[in-house]
């Protein structure tokens, strides 16, 4: 079976974009791995299928939980520069911004 290179394009157009926007949003804010910004930040954690849960990730990475989510995903935050980094050390699959839920959790 031959396929068309046109469909094949197609389909490589489509993972690449893909690739592009989740990569986006997998990577933790600016300044957050590097220590530079000062004061809490927000950050939704998203615990490893079979590892620890949220609770014990911020936990173990000295934050504070502000509100829990679906999938075992949580809003928590944290004083430390070197938070998100913490959270990763302990297990988070991954940290996403939480400036958008923060009002939320208020």
């Amino acid at each position: 079976m031959k396929r068309s290179p046109v469909r094949l394009l197609l389909w490589l157009n489509l993972l690449m974009m893909s690739v592009a926007l989740f990569g986006l949003a997998l990577l933790p804010p600016q300044g957050s791995s590097l220590g530079g910004r000062l004061g809490a930040r927000s950050v939704i954690v998203i615990p490893r299928p079979f590892g620890p849960d949220a609770a014990t990730i911020v936990a173990q990475a000295q934050g504070v939980l502000m509100r829990s989510g679906i999938a075992g995903a949580m809003l928590a935050r944290g004083d430390a520069p070197d938070f998100i980094v913490r959270l990763y050390a302990h297990g988070a699959l991954m940290v996403l911004d939480g400036k958008v839920l923060q009002g939320c959790a208020s």
